[in-house]
């Protein structure tokens, strides 16, 4: 599938600097469609048009507003922009909003801009713009990978146009192209009905491919819909791409149960969260307005920015008590209100009161656990999200799911990396020694799984102490106080790599430390003598164990255990499965039968319970036991001696 070239373009800068004027001279759409923007004669929410490429796609072109009183209106639109164009009108020259717009732009990470001179039939002459020339020069070093270019215009005269389009082409050739595969995602920035057709919502595509037909769900709500159609610039598509901007038709949803800053993904690929462990970098002196004396306070009330969503949270540093203007610090932000985002997102900051921008950065873990503050541990494991290699990454992903085992599609999410990278990583991580693969798709972290290991050995022993007589606690038990939320099929794999350790014994569905011996007393030798010539008397009839010498007092029951266990480990009796155990002399001459029975052909349950006179049930416990002891194997619909 060809790779079509879906850039953004964002408009930046002062209220009445002829942003609007100069898209609608660039594509023949303008962008201010409601009344009041008419009347008032300035931008009050975002606008959209598109610019066609001389390659034949388009750029979507985002108009945000000016005016300081709309700055979060210009955020929800601003954090897919790949390319900013920064109006200044030439008449005014640099205002307070450009340098605001300016510095959300580079805290949004947009590396590429164009710089639109407008209004240049009304500067006083030649030497007032070359004026503004150097200040711009000067305002815009370093912000961008490159020094954008200045394009004098007249959208009104139509003056520079063809030059500016030209500028814009050649910034839009330099965008990387945009990644197809995996999950999609779309931030709403409007929701709204049509007649016929029902919920609406809009927004740039930020990535992944999303068509017609698929379900999908809301986030933070987690409410699922069906996309019925979408639209891409106005016209019908199969299919939005990364970088487009797209309306899509909803079932199931009713507006009211959407809001702008709201996700549209692809189903369990985002989940919700209160925290989102993040870089700060604080402006510059005068331009981080609202912060006196030393700066950011750890702890203090902000509004997060991100993607379409304006969030309240609390701003809380990792590493000192206050930031700065001008410094770049760990922060974990506490989030007054579930929101979802992905590694790499980026997101600005402002104050609520005096609203101002004050810094951003960018997020290193959308899910993360609560920090303590100012501990040299958690510094490394901010750095290692920031900097770290995949391998680095998808090990942390394990190791900070303490008391508990890390399922592959959550270190997939919490990496941050394709499920084949992410799958690949972990695997070589347990050939390191690093990790440990469990059952189910579950990894364990090796300091983790030292850490239980410890706790089952305290927790057993502890038992022993008090009940001398019980052959062990129970894995159920033992998996509720100490795994319980681990897949059972993890729990039940961990316990066995405890036992393939000799860490542990298993019998039965209990567990005991490899190095205790349930004691028996003369009370227990009867008991167990008891039990072995019932079931020498049971034959190949043995009843279910719960019903051989039934007990009710719990110490009963623990010393019948006892007895039990006692004649499982010196080998005269054999555990068939959960229900039944037999004598070691019938379970011997149970075999000798089998393979009696064999030389004729492989032998059938039914042939097997009539030649033993017993249940089905207890034969084919028997055969299944032979199965497991790599005594027989299987033959077609019966079973033949193992050779």
């Amino acid at each position: 599938m060809a790779k079509p070239r879906h850039v953004v373009i964002g408009t930046a800068g002062h209220v009445d600097h002829g942003k609007t004027s100069l898209v609608l001279a660039l594509t023949g759409i303008d962008t201010d469609r409601l009344a009041e923007e008419k009347r008032r004669g300035i931008t009050i929410e975002n606008g959209y048009a598109h610019l066609e490429l001389p390659d034949g796609g388009r750029a979507a072109i985002i108009d945000v507003p000016g005016h300081e009183r709309f700055v979060r209106r210009m955020l929800a639109g601003s954090g897919a922009v790949d390319v900013a164009l920064l109006v200044v009108a030439a008449d005014d020259g640099v205002m307070p909003q450009t340098v605001e717009h300016l510095h959300i732009l580079r805290l949004l990470g947009v590396k590429r801009a164009v710089v639109a001179l407008t209004k240049c039939d009304l500067a006083p002459d030649r030497e007032w713009l070359e004026l503004i020339r150097a200040e711009l020069a000067e305002l815009l070093a370093g912000v961008f990978e490159e020094a954008p270019p200045v394009v004098e215009v007249s959208a009104l005269a139509g003056e520079g146009l063809s030059e500016l389009k030209a500028a814009l082409f050649q910034a839009v050739a330099a965008v990387p192209p945009k990644e197809l595969q995996g999950r999609f995602r779309l931030p709403v920035d409007r929701v709204f009905t049509m007649p016929g057709f029902g919920t609406v919502v809009a927004g740039t595509l930020l990535e992944g491919l999303v068509s017609a037909g698929e379900t999908a769900c809301l986030y933070p709500s987690g409410l699922e819909a069906k996309i019925r159609q979408i639209q891409v610039h106005s016209r019908p598509a199969d299919t939005a791409w990364p970088g487009q901007r797209a309306a899509l038709n909803l079932s199931n949803l009713k507006k009211d149960q959407l809001a702008r800053g709201d996700v549209l993904a692809t189903a369990g690929s985002l989940s919700p969260t209160m925290m989102l462990d993040a870089t700060l970098t604080l402006l510059p002196g005068g331009l981080a307005g609202g912060l006196a004396g030393p700066g950011l306070k750890s702890g203090r009330l902000v509004k997060a920015h991100l993607a379409a969503r304006e969030l309240s949270a609390k701003a809380v540093l990792m590493e000192r008590d206050a930031l700065a203007p001008g410094e770049t610090a760990y922060v974990q932000l506490r989030l007054l209100a579930p929101a979802v985002a992905r590694k790499g997102d980026r997101y600005v900051l402002r104050l609520p009161s005096p609203a101002t921008t004050i810094g951003g950065g960018e997020i290193l873990d959308a899910a993360p656990l609560k920090r303590r503050r100012r501990k040299p541990e958690v510094v490394e494991l901010f750095k290692t999200k920031q900097t770290g290699a995949h391998l680095d990454r998808v090990e942390l992903a394990v190791r900070e799911r303490p008391g508990s085992f890390a399922p592959f599609a959550e270190i997939a999410k919490r990496a941050d990396l394709d499920r084949a990278k992410a799958k690949s990583d972990a695997n070589l991580l347990v050939e390191k020694g690093r990790l440990t693969y469990l059952a189910a798709d579950v990894y364990v972290h090796f300091s983790e799984k030292q850490a239980l290991t410890l706790k089952v050995k305290g927790l057993l022993a502890d038992w022993h102490r008090a009940n001398p007589f019980s052959p062990g606690l129970s894995l159920e038990e033992i998996r509720v106080k100490l795994l319980p939320g681990a897949p059972p099929a993890a729990a039940e794999a961990f316990f066995d790599l405890l036992s393939a350790e000799k860490t542990v014994v298993r019998e039965g569905g209990a567990l005991r430390l490899h190095s205790f011996e349930p004691q028996i007393d003369q009370a227990g030798d009867d008991r167990a003598a008891k039990l072995d010539e019932a079931y020498r008397a049971f034959g190949f009839s043995p009843p279910a164990t719960s019903a051989v010498a039934p007990e009710t007092e719990p110490d009963l029951v623990r010393r019948r255990r006892a007895a039990f266990a006692a004649l499982v480990r010196r080998g005269d009796l054999v555990p068939l499965d959960a229900l039944y155990h037999v004598h070691r002399s019938h379970f011997d001459r149970a075999f000798e039968i089998f393979r009696r029975l064999a030389a004729d052909g492989p032998v059938q349950v039914g042939q097997f319970r009539d030649e033993l006179q017993t249940s089905r049930k207890v034969a084919l416990a028997l055969l299944e036991s032979f199965d497991r002891t790599g005594r027989s194997v299987k033959a077609g619909d019966g079973r033949l001696p193992r050779a």
